[in-house]
């Protein structure tokens, strides 16, 4: 019995010996004979991260048609940094054969200077998906043939520098975005609306995490995050108002080239312009247009060099790119003298009736020992008789304007910058914060300004070595919105919705709101742009004669310097306000090889007693103001007018004006020459002197003069 249980103890001790011996023989086999083999099949069982391009968001006007959109396209893109030298030449040959697309367009679009030099480029697009297999099939190294969502912009040029357009990233672009989770292939926004709210319209990518062996069998997701699509923006732009602004500014340019020179003889250039349209009560633009223009399609998908240079290049159509409105530095001329004209009665140097006899010069004075140039001249050197501060803005008095600005000049203390401080008052100087990239600040002329420019580049600004001293001549050209001053078409336009609304300076939004297009936001807003206001300004006693002379210069009775571009125009209920400006160009035109030509400025509102819209038309080396800048004022404002009667009941922010109630002396009031009007609001017998004669100037059925009861 002994013996049968220590065999049975010896067989187990055996068994026992024998399993722990295939357990260290497994052991050693896995440790020392396959361990390299299992390491490399843990290394190719690797997490494979894939990120899903999220949808872009659109853009709309303020009625909801859309400005930008997205639509799915076949493409075709070729890597260069996959090919040794001459490679590249084999492959795009093979591509011309399946896409019938010639080999050096291919090649110009590799050259895209735009795209970061080691991403894919690409070189076919609009493809459909049989394309797409045809390319596939091939399995061309460093080709890849897939689905894209491509940006399209269904209105074509409409609203183009407003809206801005979509490109590769650039080098610099690639550095920010790629730490964002941007795709090295993805479009991004490069100008305009595209580029300032380019994080809110990319939205968020989304992330999946694969588990992946060498063949590439997906064995598990490790984790997913699916992509958030861009929010929509809505503008404050109504795409039938730009539709009519863009084509009435292109009209009047072309009509300017029609028209000969009285100063050179020749035909104007008329090579671009701006106008801006927006409404005083809020700030919101409602159209602003730029010319040249171009098509934003042309460059989602890359454009050649040749493309490139035919289009954006072109010397008798230049700067197509820039959005003139904002970018535009021009002279602003004679509308400038409303800046004038308010600074004379804040330092109390003029009052609202004082009378100069215009020459059609001014002359600096004697005693003041003028050097250099001392005769300042009218437009057309015609001498127009007395004139007091309306008739003076109404007729356009350069004389006038002359002599205020140089006796401010003469003045010691603040009021001798009064013209400069009237104008950052009303927003020059200083960029009006409208969303859009690029925005110039302009500048008004001091002795700040001249000394930098004369030291900074005193070939141009100063060849004949002058004082960099500020002058009289120098604050007499500031006066009429010459000289060392430049503005933007959107600051003039935002500067005369200040002194129309009453004294309140926007900030113009050119955008609405932003609207999420998640699932657990949709159709929210995210963002809702109300009226922002910089300030509010006080304007000096008497501005309602300034007024009074902007209301005349469309007046054929008063002989306003635009009544010929508005004789017929109905103004019953729409009779409107503002000022021509004819602007001097510095330098030669580079096409023409001659100096360059006037260019033609108006900025006006209307209804003129009830001020809703203002209008800035800004056309270069186009001639004179009233003549070929009025014109296309006159038909935007007749488009507005359909405007309104579309959208009758527009809602709007808005800080109401106070009344214009200048005091008028006793015993002013009862003298014949004067006659009351009463602004609404204004107490009763508050008078506001009029010199004009008891006529229906305006033509709104009401006479402007009626004779005080005795």
């Amino acid at each position: 019995m002994n013996d049968q249980l220590s065999r049975r103890l010896a067989f187990v001790g055996i068994l026992i010996i024998g399993l722990f011996a295939a357990l260290f023989t497994r052991a050693w086999y896995l440790q020392v004979l396959t361990n390299e083999e299992l390491a490399d099949k843990a290394f190719l069982n690797h997490v494979e991260i894939v990120v899903t391009e999220p949808t872009r968001g659109r853009i709309l006007d303020r009625h909801g048609v859309v400005l930008a959109d997205n639509t799915r396209t076949g493409v075709v893109t070729v890597n260069q940094s996959r090919y040794a030298p001459g490679q590249v030449e084999y492959v795009l040959e093979q591509l011309s054969g399946l896409l019938n697309i010639p080999v050096s367009l291919m090649s110009e679009r590799l050259k895209d200077q735009q795209t970061h030099p080691l991403a894919a480029k690409v070189v076919a697009t609009g493809l459909d998906e049989y394309g797409l297999l045809r390319v596939a099939e091939q399995s061309l190294p460093g080709v890849e043939a897939k689905w894209v969502m491509n940006r399209v912009y269904p209105q074509n040029e409409l609203a183009s520098h407003v809206i801005g357009y979509v490109g590769a990233m650039s080098q610099g672009q690639q550095d920010r975005f790629l730490k964002e989770g941007y795709l090295p292939s993805e479009r991004v926004g490069k100008a305009g609306i595209e580029q300032i709210f380019e994080t809110d319209l990319h939205g968020r990518p989304g992330r999946t995490e694969l588990e992946v062996d060498s063949t590439g069998r997906v064995h598990q997701i490790v984790s997913q995050t699916k992509p958030e699509p861009g929010s929509d923006i809505h503008l404050t732009i109504d795409a039938d108002l730009q539709a009519a602004t863009e084509s009435y500014l292109r009209q009047g340019l072309i009509a300017a080239r029609k028209t000969v020179s009285d100063d050179s003889g020749f035909f104007y250039p008329s090579i671009g312009g701006a106008a801006v349209v927006m409404d005083l009560r809020n700030g919101d633009v409602l159209a602003m247009a730029s010319h040249p223009t171009y098509d934003p399609n042309w460059l989602v998908g890359g454009i050649t060099t040749l493309e490139y240079q035919s289009v954006f290049e072109n010397p008798y159509a230049p700067g197509a790119l820039n959005n003139r409105a904002v970018q535009g530095l021009y002279s602003p001329g004679s509308v400038f003298k409303l800046v004038t004209a308010l600074a004379g009665l804040e330092a109390r140097l003029i009052s609202p009736r004082t009378a100069y006899y215009d020459v059609g010069y001014f002359k600096i004075p004697d005693k003041y020992g003028c050097t250099g140039r001392c005769t300042f001249y009218n437009a057309d050197k015609a001498p127009l008789g007395v004139v007091d501060l309306s008739s003076a803005i109404t007729r356009s008095s350069d004389a006038y304007f002359y002599k205020v600005a140089h006796d401010l000049y003469w003045i010691r203390g603040e009021e001798q910058w009064a013209i400069q401080d009237m104008a950052q008052l009303l927003g020059f100087g200083s960029q009006t914060g409208v969303q859009l990239p690029f925005e110039k600040s302009g500048r008004i002329g001091d002795e700040e300004i001249k000394k930098a420019l004369f030291e900074a580049n005193p070939e141009a600004y100063n060849p004949y070595g002058e004082s960099v001293q500020w002058r009289p001549g120098d604050n007499i050209n500031t006066g009429i919105g010459q000289g060392f001053v430049s503005v933007t078409p959107i600051q003039l336009a935002n500067a005369y919705a200040t002194f129309a609304n009453g004294g309140t300076l926007f900030s113009p939004n050119i955008v609405e709101s932003v609207v999420a297009r998640t699932e657990t936001q949709f159709g929210s807003s995210v963002i809702d742009f109300e009226p922002r206001i910089q300030r509010l300004a006080e304007f000096p006693e008497g501005s309602g004669v300034v007024r009074e002379g902007l209301h005349g210069v469309t007046s054929q009775a008063r002989r306003g310097t635009a009544w010929r571009a508005f004789e017929g125009y109905d103004s019953s209920g729409y009779a409107i306000a503002g000022k021509t400006g004819t602007a001097q160009a510095e330098g030669r035109n580079p096409v023409l090889q001659r100096k360059k030509e006037d260019s033609a400025v108006f900025v006006a509102w209307a209804p003129r007693h009830d001020p809703r819209y203002v209008v800035a038309v800004v056309m270069e080396e186009a001639g004179f103001g009233g003549e070929a800048a009025a014109p296309v004022a006159r038909k935007i404002f007749e488009a507005l007018r359909a405007y309104e009667q579309r959208w009758p009941d527009p809602q709007v922010a808005f800080i109401a004006p106070q009344p214009e109630c200048p005091e008028i002396p006793e015993s002013l009031r009862g003298y014949e020459a004067f006659t009351s009007y009463v602004p609404e609001g204004c107490p009763w017998g508050i008078q506001v002197p009029r010199a004009n004669s008891p006529e229906d100037v305006d033509g709104d059925g009401v006479p402007d003069l009626e004779e005080r009861d005795p």
